[in-house]
Parts: structure tokens; C-alpha cells; sequence
């Protein structure tokens, strides 16, 4: 993705926890290609606070645009891959994501 993509979802739903030291929230999307993503916001206990968009095992730089009433859309714009993601985090944040979905299928 070396152009940024701007792409308009769906929620699905909502999670929150904290995973081996890491406060992590979570909102699941869904685009128009029925394709499932998180817009993910990790934070360790101390600075930087790091927010992805993870599809599958993959985390990108994203934005996220939400518009207002009459549109009342939610934007996802990706750009590129992240091309590193300190370990211990991606793990954590792959194993909210895999508890949350789930939980969410139970």
C-alpha cells in the first residue's frame, strides 16, 4: 500500500482490555468487501501511546475520519505497512484481537 487508500466502514464492535501490561482498545470494521480489520490503540503504561490498523497479521498507519450527520460515516484511510512493531507488542496486541473475536462469535 504505498498510496494512502481511503475506504468506508462499518463498526462492528468494541473491545477493551489490558493484555500483559498493555491498556489495548479495540474497534472492529467491516468494508464493503465484507474484509475484517481493527483500528487497535496500544498503550504500554508509558509514552508513546501506538495506534495501528491490523488486518490480519499485518499493522498499517492509518487514519480514521469520522463524518458527521447527514453522512454519518466512518473513513478509514491505510497507508503503508508498519514495517516493525516491537515484538512483545504485536504479540499482545494479536492475542486481544484473537481473544476478542472469540468472544465475540461464543
Amino acid at each position: 500500500m504505498a498510496d494512502a487508500q481511503l475506504q468506508v466502514l462499518t463498526p462492528t464492535f468494541n473491545r477493551q482490555g489490558i493484555f500483559d501490561g498493555f491498556d489495548i482498545n479495540g474497534c472492529q470494521y467491516e468494508n464493503s468487501n465484507g474484509e475484517l480489520g481493527w483500528h487497535i490503540t496500544a498503550w504500554p503504561g508509558h509514552d508513546p501511546v501506538n495506534v495501528y490498523w491490523v488486518s490480519g497479521q499485518k499493522f498499517y498507519s492509518a487514519k480514521i475520519h469520522l463524518l458527521p450527520a447527514p453522512v454519518c460515516e466512518v473513513r478509514l484511510e491505510t497507508f503503508d505497512e508498519i514495517s516493525f512493531v516491537e515484538a512483545g507488542e504485536k504479540a499482545t496486541v494479536l492475542k486481544a484481537i484473537a481473544e476478542w473475536e472469540k468472544r465475540n462469535i461464543q
